[in-house]
């Protein structure tokens, strides 16, 4: 049993170190990462502006303003890139106007405005008298914003072409936007594996320069909004793995990434979810809308409805409302107070991310770059970190300990599991253990550890929606893998052992029990050893009629290939039969039921091996008449005799311990032989024991044969004779039995001249076919007659010794 754990233990410890060398080479990183995106869906969207029109002081602290289809359309006429100086300018002026605190781009303002390069080059690089330079008014537009208490930050990144030196730099606005120094952050972010984003850097830096460390859009973004003191400078806490910015303290992804794992607030704001409105994660507007005022024209717009106006107090509609009614309230601004992201989410652009809420609830949708930041920012200001047990779903110097110490422990477990159960008890609680731990792994990332109960139950939208900062995820694809190797290799070894085992059991008993008796004695761990075991068995002997005479008739060959034949069917017919095979003696056959394996019914069993033999030698005996001149009539009549005997006997491996043989040993077995033999004498084919008979008797058709003293012994024993299954005499046999009981009964009350005539009738109703040389019938005609001349003695008990075997 020791030497059995420990094999299994080893092999356990295999499993660690192959799922563990899986995780390092970062094989389970993908599915981890579809874990962590399902989390996501589980846990459901943080938000959605329509949950919030009620209160929009509620709603989250960035908005969306969007080049979206409709503002593509209706702004046709100027052409992509707009002009800085019509478009993008109107864009801050109104959104300042309307309160907005902070205004971010995700557009790159780093060429020339277009349309002013456009007529620099007509005009020899002079713009023409009332012409106004495109990127002047937009560092007009942003000191205007300043000076409403608005901060306007720009787009920036790091580019790399491998013919510069150095081949980073940094691409800021032009030179023109940049006079008013508007703050810039960088929009450069990365992709997983499998192209989907999930990562936000906190900063970015060019190889030629790694000290100098430049904060990211939704940093500078959450800077202005927070109001943190100017170039606090970013700082990181290479113990506990944090950066300071200012009041912000922001958890990294591990000690080798600048950054931190986005908590992604719902589906992209522009996604449909069947027939419904925009989901709207973040309030979204177009930015047709943000630059129509009274003082702008949309032209290819059906109806200009001057939507920004309704925000200014100074706009004519609201002004002549004021006149009318002084008790008149301009409309509340959503921008006031909001950090404004403008991006672009028109398909043309191609400016979009795969996020884990790309197929939420069937509706695949990818989500704009811009929205991206949007997640970002507010997951730095809510502190809305998702932290990763380990810090890192990947095998990395940080999460290394983490990742080995659960894929031991759930190892461990399933090893447990499956070393005190069968392998389908085992399959089915390491499945539980598997279930639970995906159950604690979405819990601990929604905080809902009875998410899985609502989720069954249909009721998933109860689900609890995890506190900001507490939002933990559990990498669990190597615990689970180590689980199903754990279980896989050790079944895989317990399977060898056992093929081993029963490989073994079938070489010591293969040739004389059936295999599914082999089967039984392994999974009751019964192991040949000399000595034997007592108990009630049923002995079974059989051997053919005459077979000496059949070498008078065969060359040895030929009697050889018969046997062959015939030992092959009866044996067959036995194991099939749950019998155990003892020896051949020659033509004969030495069996036994119900050792070395308890067999139900064993008496039955044996009786029915018996019928089935008689039907097996009768298509054998149909074959060989249907070969012609091959075989002799002897052959082609074969017969054979059985007997059974049920009672005390001992069962098994008796010999040296270098040879042994599986027997048996009793008084009850020499009456079973003796059956087989004595048969002839009353011309039968199977005699059975009383004790036989009594358990067995309501399956089968009977003759009550004799009350008998066999050869050998002292004691008189009732035996019948074995007609038939049930039900199934063959025709002519019923009427012949109650002819042959009739005259039985006159025999044993001694009325023997009635029962002479009665013998006489029955004997004409026996089957005399061929090789039957006699009858019942015919030897109670014989006693009849003897005891007519010399009746017995007025207390006889009807018995009658045999002095033949």
């Amino acid at each position: 049993m020791l030497k059995k754990h420990g094999i299994g233990v080893l092999f356990t410890f295999i499993a660690i170190v192959l799922a563990i060398l899986v995780q390092v080479i970062g094989l389970f990183d993908l599915a981890n990462y579809k874990m962590l995106d399902y989390s996501y869906q589980l846990r459901g969207p943080l938000s959605s502006w329509a949950a919030h029109q009620d209160n929009p002081n509620d709603s989250l602290d960035v908005i969306l303003i969007d080049v979206d289809d409709e503002s593509f359309r209706l702004l046709a006429d100027y052409g992509w890139p707009y002009p800085r100086g019509k478009i993008w300018d109107a864009a801050i002026v109104n959104l300042a106007n309307a309160g907005a605190k902070v205004i971010v781009f995700d557009i790159q303002f780093d060429s020339r405005d277009a349309h002013t390069a456009n007529v620099l080059s007509v005009f020899n690089g002079v713009l023409p008298e009332g012409y106004s330079d495109g990127d002047v008014e937009i560092a007009d537009a942003i000191e205007y914003a300043r000076s409403k208490g608005t901060e306007v930050v720009m787009a920036s990144t790091i580019k790399t072409e491998l013919s510069s030196v150095p081949p980073q730099m940094l691409v800021t606005p032009n030179e023109y936007i940049m006079q008013v120094n508007p703050d810039h952050g960088l929009v450069d972010i990365d992709e997983d594996k499998d192209h989907f984003t999930r990562r936000y850097p906190v900063f970015g830096a060019m190889a030629h320069e790694p000290d100098v460390w430049r904060p990211s859009l939704a940093v500078k973004a959450v800077k202005y909004f927070l109001e943190i003191d100017d170039d606090p400078g970013l700082t990181y806490d290479f113990e506990i793995g944090e950066f300071t910015y200012g009041p912000l303290t922001i958890p990294t992804y591990g000690s080798d990434y600048p950054g931190f794992l986005t908590n992604i607030y719902g589906p992209a704001s522009h996604a449909r979810i069947g027939e419904s409105e925009p989901w709207q994660t973040f309030q979204r507007f177009p930015l047709v809308w943000i630059i129509d005022t009274d003082d702008f024209d949309l032209p290819a717009a059906e109806e200009d409805t001057d939507w920004m106006s309704n925000f200014d107090p100074t706009s004519g509609f609201n002004s002549m409302m004021a006149m009318m009614d002084p008790t008149f309230e301009v409309m509340d601004s959503p921008f006031k107070d909001k950090i404004c992201i403008i991006g672009v989410s028109v398909e043309v652009m191609h400016d979009y991310k795969s996020t884990a809420f790309f197929d939420y609830l069937g509706a695949p949708t990818l989500m704009p770059g811009f929205e991206y930041h949007a997640n970002a920012t507010q997951t730095l200001l809510d502190e809305n970190f998702v932290h990763v047990l380990g810090n890192t779903i990947e095998f990395t110097s940080d999460s290394a300990l983490t990742h080995i110490f659960i894929v031991i422990i759930c190892a461990l477990l399933a090893y447990l599991i499956i070393a005190f159960l069968d392998p389908l008890w085992g399959a089915i609680l390491i499945g539980l253990e598997a279930t639970v731990l995906f159950s604690i792994s979405v819990g601990m990332f929604t905080t809902d550890h009875l998410w899985f109960f609502k989720w069954i139950s249909g009721n998933s939208e109860s689900i609890l929606i995890p506190p900001p900062g507490e939002t933990l995820f559990v990498p669990i694809m190597a615990p689970l893998v180590v689980m199903g190797l754990t279980y896989l290799i050790n079944v895989l070894y317990r399977f060898i052992l056992e093929q081993r085992d029963k490989h073994f059991l079938k070489d010591t008993f293969g040739t004389y029990i059936a295999p599914e008796l082999i089967d039984k004695m392994y999974e009751e761990k019964q192991e040949p050893k000399l000595g034997g075991d007592a108990g009630v068995h049923t002995a079974f002997f059989t051997d053919i009629q005459s077979f000496s005479a059949f070498s008078e008739k065969l060359s040895a060959e030929e009697v050889v290939e018969l046997l062959n034949e015939y030992l092959t069917e009866m044996t067959d017919i036995l194991l099939e039969n749950k019998g155990t095979l003892d020896k051949y003696i020659g033509d004969a056959i030495v069996a036994f039921y119900g050792a070395p394996v308890p067999v139900e019914n064993h008496e039955h069993m044996a009786c029915l091996t018996a019928v089935n033999m008689q039907l097996g030698l009768d298509v054998l005996r149909k074959k060989w008449q249907s070969e012609g001149d091959r075989w002799p009539d002897i052959v082609h009549n074969m017969q054979n005799r059985i007997g059974i005997a049920t009672g005390d006997m001992v069962t098994g491996n008796m010999g040296s311990a270098m040879r042994m043989n599986y027997t048996m040993m009793g008084d009850i077995v020499n009456t079973a032989a003796r059956l087989e033999s004595s048969a002839k004498q009353y011309g039968i084919y199977i005699q059975v024991a009383e004790s036989t008979y009594l358990v067995a008797k309501d399956g089968f058709e009977w003759r009550q044969l004799d009350y008998a003293i066999v050869k050998g012994k002292n004691e008189p024993v009732y035996v019948y004779e074995l007609m038939s299954t049930k039900g199934n005499l063959p025709d002519g046999y019923a009427e012949m039995l109650e002819a042959y009981h009739k005259a039985l009964d006159l025999y044993r009350s001694q009325k023997f001249e009635a029962a002479l005539e009665a013998f006489i009738h029955s004997d004409t109703l026996e089957d005399m076919f061929p090789g039957r040389n006699t009858n019942p019938s015919r030897v109670y005609i014989d006693r009849c007659k003897i005891f007519i001349e010399d009746p017995p003695e007025e207390d006889w008990d009807g018995s009658w010794r045999l002095t033949e075997k």
